[in-house]
């Protein structure tokens, strides 16, 4: 009552209608005692109370709501019974002195007698204003949990559409050409991942892969992937993988704010020499796995800033040779930081071991998925952070 709310017809209407009727009801209380020709006094003399104390007490309200709304618990409760006291006191009196002076009645209004009845109105608009106090605050803390619900949803329904495009985005998990195998997966720990992947044939026969960690989550992260994805085809095209990731980390940092940045590792492999050339931009080391050796990290020398970190940075590649059996297992950091039960992270010699041990499986995609089961399997059940993994394998010419 005493606290402003946006305007509502209905709302006014209430505040007016239901003191009038609660008041008129007290007075109809009072009139039993009265002489039956005087009754209707008590009755009117109720109803225009509970106007009163309506129309005072939101007056009122608005004049010292800036001083009341800074208040908390105890103080705010003393305030607000302070001012509603004031505006049955107020009703009393002026209701008296509009009656006598409308009927001529001679209501004595400041007598002696008369301290009940004012006591009675003062309690009667502690009650009432209290009553609509807490009304108003259940309704605002009602349209506010609407509006975060409303928020929660939209945010849903946004997750759920940078989903979407990214899955449309991503590759299917098994591509196969003459020479290579690959296959890929990305498991996201929330509903957008942050990782993604792809796979693409180049003009010259060659074929580029790439696996990619965006910063942040949610549609920003999936615009940012979406830019990139489409961007390296074009850039590999006619440019060596060192000056491919040199030039999208130029179109990147005029891009992207200071936070945003992508960790990508890329790939070019040509299946006829059977040589892949690899650039790292801030993922963790490939592996190379060789049948009867442990897995090799592959690690780039040079600079492996983010791409997008800053805008000159010199990118080296490193040239590998494979032999048909040879994999290159590329991946994000998601795997090896994952958190075993104790809390700590599986680490990347654990991670290594669990390569080492996966038994041998009849396609790429098999033995990924036996992988990553190995790692779920030695870790927490829930996902912390997205897990992406490619393998390139290197098959005979006519085998693949």
């Amino acid at each position: 009552m005493a606290t402003p709310t946006p305007f509502s017809w209905r709302a006014q209407i209430r505040h007016l209608v239901l003191p009038a009727a609660i008041g008129f009801g007290v007075g109809c209380l009072l009139a039993i005692g009265d002489r039956p020709g005087e009754r209707w006094i008590s009755m009117v003399y109720g109803l225009f109370v509970g106007l009163g104390i309506s129309v005072i007490s939101r007056g009122l309200g608005w004049i010292v709501h800036s001083r009341l709304e800074p208040l908390e618990g105890g103080r705010r409760a003393a305030a607000y019974v302070a001012l509603f006291s004031l505006s049955g006191a107020l009703a009393w009196v002026l209701t008296g002195l509009l009656l006598n002076a409308l009927f001529g009645l001679g209501i004595p209004v400041f007598s002696r007698v008369n301290l009940i009845s004012i006591g009675i109105a003062v309690a009667l608009a502690i009650v009432i204003g209290l009553a609509f106090v807490s009304f108003e605050r259940m309704q605002a803390r009602l349209a506010a949990s609407v509006a975060r619900l409303k928020e929660t949803e939209f945010a849903e329904r946004e997750l759920q559409l940078a989903r979407d495009l990214q899955s449309r985005l991503l590759p299917p998990p098994e591509i196969a050409g003459e020479g290579y195998r690959v296959a890929a997966r990305n498991l996201a720990a929330r509903v957008v991942a942050g990782d993604f992947y792809d796979v693409f044939r180049l003009a010259d026969g060659a074929v580029g892969l790439t696996v990619a960690d965006v910063a942040g989550k949610g549609m920003a992260a999936s615009l940012i992937m979406a830019s990139a994805k489409a961007r390296l085809p074009l850039l590999a095209a006619d440019r060596p993988a060192e000056e491919t990731l040199r030039e999208l980390n130029r179109t990147l940092a005029a891009e992207l704010s200071p936070r945003e940045f992508v960790a990508l590792a890329f790939v070019r492999y040509d299946p006829e020499q059977g040589t892949a050339t690899l650039v790292n931009a801030g993922l963790p080391d490939p592996y190379l796995l060789r049948t009867g050796e442990p897995p090799l990290p592959l690690a780039v020398s040079g600079p492996r800033l983010p791409l997008g970190a800053r805008r000159e940075v010199p990118y080296e590649g490193l040239e590998i040779p494979l032999q048909p059996g040879d994999r290159i297992l590329m991946l994000t950091d998601g795997l090896a930081e994952a958190p075993t039960s104790n809390g700590e992270p599986l680490g990347y010699s654990a991670l290594a071991d669990l390569m080492a041990s996966s038994p041998e499986a009849p396609t790429p995609l098999a033995w990924i998925d036996a992988l990553l089961e190995r790692v779920r399997t030695a870790t927490q059940a829930s996902l912390e952070d997205d897990w992406t993994a490619l393998l390139l394998e290197r098959v005979a010419v006519g085998n693949s």
